[in-house]
């Protein structure tokens, strides 16, 4: 099943760092962390599926989603409100960057298009911490919920992460009350491993959370089966 609101959400790295569209600023660690920035730069190739076109995040990209990014809907499990023109505009701007303050992660956000258009159909982001577990986000727009969206655009960009970035298992926190994005990611082979009790309060309530895990040698063999 489509995810019921076509979202999932990353609390930790970009998420935490960004909210609110401020802008951090980076110091001078072109040195210590030419590693990831050339992983960052790495990351500058357009994916492909059946049906999309999944390119790294630009700021250009701020003016094409900002009005689907305006649909309420979205946000059901979200600890946010539709952004503003300026604020989107800010944190496109700093994302195109690719890599956190310190260096040390990169920050990886594609939008997604319907293959042959411009037509965005939703965006998808990755926090990879060196040598660690990475964690991984994305939004489905409204008017393409409940037509496989969700899970051709994480197939893509999953798969493209194991092979490119060798990480060796990634995550997702998921709102227990999110049950298309749950049936998602356990359609896709991920393990439920954690239950956070009062993660959040937004909206007026309190929001518990799973958290999915796949390793990557996991994540092969589901899609050798699904072949």
């Amino acid at each position: 099943m489509e995810s019921e609101n076509g979202n999932v959400r990353e609390k930790r790295g970009q998420q935490r760092a960004q909210g609110s569209g401020s802008v951090l600023i980076a110091g001078a660690y072109e040195t210590r962390h030419t590693s990831v920035q050339r992983l960052a730069e790495a990351n500058l190739v357009n994916l492909f599926s059946e049906r999309l076109r999944i390119e790294p995040l630009r700021s250009a990209h701020a003016e094409r989603v900002f009005s689907s990014l305006q649909n309420p809907a979205i946000y059901t499990y979200l600890p946010e409100d539709p952004p503003t023109a300026e604020a989107l505009q800010k944190r496109y701007d700093f994302l195109e960057k690719g890599k956190s303050p310190d260096g040390e992660e990169l920050w990886l956000n594609w939008v997604v298009f319907l293959r042959d258009s411009m037509t965005p159909v939703g965006t998808f982001q990755a926090t990879l911490p060196k040598g660690q577990e990475g964690s991984f986000a994305y939004v489905v727009f409204p008017s393409f919920w409940r037509q496989g969206y969700a899970r051709e655009m994480t197939v893509c960009v999953i798969s493209h992460l194991f092979e490119a970035h060798r990480m060796p298992s990634l995550f997702a926190e998921i709102d227990t009350r999110n049950i298309g994005s749950i049936r998602l990611v356990e359609g896709l082979g991920l393990t439920r491993v954690a239950t956070t009790h009062g993660a959040d309060f937004f909206k007026g309530a309190s929001s518990d959370e799973y958290t999915y895990s796949v390793s990557r040698e996991d994540w092969r063999k589901v899609q050798s089966a699904d072949r």
